[in-house]
């Protein structure tokens, strides 16, 4: 009995993964559950459960929550690396990078979204092994496309790699190779559109775009507390933050808003709310949207509202269930629109390789426009429209 009892011991820990694997185990499970719920919203215990073990158990692993964070993103960025195949030629290695984005589609949203909410200590290696990656891959882009600027290398490469990061929130239930064949078509035309020379670009023309009434006090704590909700994520910022930005006291804003939850709801309400009066305007122009001004338009408002868009990217998974559902609704009818008006470009594209372009096509703009400074290039929005273009236009027939 007793050997039996000491057998049955031994088979148990044999059959137990090592300490590496368990902290690998562990590392994923919580990158899935960052990407999809957000670092506030996941306990250590929801990580420990997924992989079979007690809470407690995840402290031999990772000191804390932020501890397992930088454990998840590395988990990705490992993924990532594995892919960059140095002797590829450039085509070769997007595709590689698109089976990457794919099987890891977590790591962009981590690095987004989750990566402010670390202290520097451990934000700051993270970021160089990102910044890395990206000045390899800036490398390969700049041999191949000679003509290019720095300034316009990296804006092809944040191009491509937003539409590479287009499945981190857009699940389109594609069989994987046929996902990977259209969103590497996709990342490959962002790569090698070709932008337009300085003296076309620096003519850029705004679209206008109505301002509406004079801002009211209202409006000043709205565009606040975008900002602040762009620069540091919904949860790290509280109503007294809002307040002291906009020069009041915390339960000041009590007066125009109700709640910060209220505040991240009207800001992606008038987000949609605007996309719907221009689809309507473009209805009563013309028999069917047109794909041009879609994408004009479409642009021009990002780049006014860069810190709105930079909500809309980051803060979706914070909203209110119902108001998450109408919010979810209006975007997507923005989207449908977009894959209507490519049908009539592209009538040989089924709807799903119509919604890869326009989803890799949007997350170009999305990240444009609020990632660093490209959005101060004096032809930013002529630039971005060439690359929607190219991108649109991606083709990824056998």
């Amino acid at each position: 009995m007793g050997t039996s009892s000491a057998d049955a011991r031994r088979r148990d820990r044999e059959a137990r993964p090592g300490a590496g694997e368990r902290s690998r185990q562990l590392a994923e499970e919580a990158a899935r559950q960052f990407h999809r719920y957000g670092l506030h919203r996941v306990a250590l215990a929801d990580v420990a459960s997924a992989v079979g073990i007690t809470a407690p158990a995840v402290y031999r692993h990772f000191r804390n929550k932020k501890a397992l964070l930088v454990g998840a993103i590395n988990s990705g960025l490992d993924v990532v690396d594995a892919a960059f195949d140095a002797d590829a030629e450039l085509d070769e290695l997007l595709v590689s990078l698109t089976g990457a984005a794919i099987d890891r589609r977590d790591v962009w949203v981590l690095l987004q979204r989750e990566l402010r909410h670390l202290d520097a200590v451990d934000r700051t290696p993270i970021q160089a092994r990102f910044g890395e990656f990206v000045a390899r891959l800036a490398s390969r882009v700049q041999n191949e496309r000679t003509d290019a600027d720095e300034g316009q290398v990296s804006l092809l490469v944040t191009a491509a790699l937003a539409a590479l990061s287009s499945p981190a929130t857009h699940d389109l239930g594609l069989p994987p190779k046929d996902y990977r064949r259209w969103l590497a078509a996709a990342a490959i035309a962002a790569c090698r559109s070709e932008l337009p020379a300085a003296s076309v670009a620096h003519t850029d023309v705004a679209v206008h775009v109505p301002s509406g009434e004079l801002r009211s006090r209202s409006d000043m704590v709205l565009d606040t507390a975008i900002e602040l909700f762009h620069e540091h994520g919904y949860a790290g910022v509280s109503l007294d933050d809002i307040g002291a930005a906009a020069g009041m006291t915390g339960p000041s804003v009590y007066y125009h808003f109700s709640s910060k939850s209220e505040l991240l709801v009207t800001a992606f309400s008038h987000a949609t709310q605007w996309l719907a009066i221009n689809r309507a305007d473009r209805r009563g122009a013309s028999d069917g949207l047109v794909l041009n001004d879609l994408v004009r338009q479409y642009v021009e408002f990002a780049v006014r509202s860069r810190h709105l868009f930079g909500v809309y990217v980051t803060e979706v998974i914070n909203l209110p269930p119902e108001a998450g559902r109408r919010i979810k609704h209006a975007l997507d009818a923005d989207v449908a629109d977009w894959s209507a008006a490519l049908a009539r470009h592209r009538p040989e594209l089924t709807e799903s390789e119509r919604l890869v372009l326009v989803h890799a096509a949007r997350s170009v703009v999305n990240d444009v426009v609020r990632i660093g400074k490209l959005h101060t290039r004096p032809g930013i929005r002529t630039e971005l429209a060439a690359v929607l273009d190219a991108v649109l236009s991606a083709d990824a027939a056998d």
